[in-house]
């Protein structure tokens, strides 16, 4: 999560195993109004170096050009959420009210099965392998591709590398969820975990003492300075960064998000 003012803006991957229905989701998303990034599109439109490796059938990426790319992308987009919220004067109950709305929620969703390695927030979508080897193989793959996207579905390949890059992970089992229900549950995720990433950081930058209402725009960006206590920022390519106690959240005390709290599919038995 990049914070550059109060309140936070929150860049979270839509990711899984290609055939998880990553794709059609993030479109209904979209369509619903919610700010939808889609790297593969992305990466063609920002002739982002790829490379084709032969033997795995896939394309291999650029990560760093790809990472300088989509941190610019996330500027323009947070820039354009914290001059509407600059302008309106709500108290945090008014201001949580009006990201119910897609449309005002500063979220942006990235959407690829590589996506959770540029953001600390993730939903992962999970399919039975043998509902994803169907999927797949009316994709056309070859035998090989196939075998190697199930194998990796049976194995958590992806979930755990969400692990070795995000603070939350949230896992969606949609093996038997249309498209519509899937996206249902992804959108309850979204709100869930934005109303729970705002009031905590709510909560720390209010040990300051400090006026940090919304509406209280000079103070906000002054944050960036001077952290609440037990705040600790971290720089890297201009980008500012918070970190605390609070990215060690446990998800129980939020339904929603207890509901989704990834560990609970293990098909690694169908393994030969």
């Amino acid at each position: 999560m990049c914070i550059y003012s109060f309140p936070p803006f929150l860049t979270i991957a839509l990711t899984g195993t290609p055939g998880t229905g990553k794709t059609q989701v993030s479109r209904l998303l979209e369509k619903d109004g919610y700010s939808v990034l889609h790297l593969t599109e992305f990466i063609s439109e920002h002739n982002i170096s790829v490379e084709r490796d032969q033997e795995r059938d896939c394309n291999v990426v650029d990560m760093d050009g790809l990472e300088k790319a989509v941190s610019k992308f996330q500027d323009k987009i947070r820039a354009g959420f914290e001059k509407k919220i600059k302008e309106m004067n709500f108290s945090d109950e008014d201001f949580l009210r009006y990201t119910k709305d897609p449309k005002n929620l500063p979220v942006l969703v990235v959407e690829s099965h590589m996506a959770h390695c540029l953001c600390d927030l993730a939903i992962v979508l999970r399919s039975h392998p043998a509902v994803l080897k169907e999927r797949l193989d009316a994709r056309g793959y070859s035998e090989k591709k196939v075998h190697e996207n199930v194998l990796s579905e049976s194995i958590d390949v992806i979930l755990c590398d969400c692990y070795d890059y995000c603070r939350r992970v949230y896992e969606i089992d949609n093996s038997f969820l249309k498209l519509s229900e899937t996206a249902s549950c992804v959108k309850e995720i979204i709100h869930a975990l934005y109303e729970d990433e705002f009031l905590k950081f709510k909560s720390y930058i209010s040990k300051t003492g400090e006026d940090n209402s919304i509406n209280s725009h000079e103070k906000q960006i002054n944050l960036i300075l001077e952290p609440a206590s037990g705040l600790t920022i971290v720089e890297e390519e201009g980008v500012v960064i918070y970190e605390s106690e609070y990215d060690d959240s446990v998800d129980e005390t939020n339904p929603i998000l207890m509901k989704y709290v990834p560990g609970k599919n293990d098909w690694s038995n169908l393994i030969d």
